[in-house]
């Protein structure tokens, strides 16, 4: 009676490496998902400065591209004055479309080219 206790006992050892097994797959289990946990959290805060530098690069376009800032710099930085209303031309109304180069390129064909998408 007393070899039965302390014997070996497939049955016993088999049930003893399944639950062993079965520790260690929900240990590795465990750990993938912190670490998965911790590279969501990354691209969260990742996401969230790329937003915050969008938004910040948004706005510097907007005040960048504000007409007294253009002027400023077309005067400041490229030399650039204001037209002499002499200087300037009026087009007539009267000038045909089909003297463009796009209705050219409608009539030789390229039409197909440029309504695909």
């Amino acid at each position: 009676m007393m070899d039965a206790y302390m014997g070996f006992d497939p049955r016993r050892a088999a049930k003893f490496a399944g639950l062993g097994a079965l520790a260690l797959f929900l240990s590795w289990q465990h750990v993938q998902a912190t670490r998965l946990g911790y590279r969501v959290e990354s691209s969260r805060r990742r996401a969230r400065e790329l937003r915050s530098r969008v938004a910040d690069l948004r706005l510097r376009v907007d005040q960048t591209m504000t007409p007294a800032s253009l002027a400023s710099r077309a005067s400041s930085q490229l030399g650039m004055i204001p037209a002499a209303p002499e200087a300037l031309r009026i087009l007539s109304r009267s000038a045909k479309l089909s003297d463009g180069i796009l209705p050219r390129l409608w009539a030789r064909g390229f039409a197909p080219l440029i309504t695909r998408s």
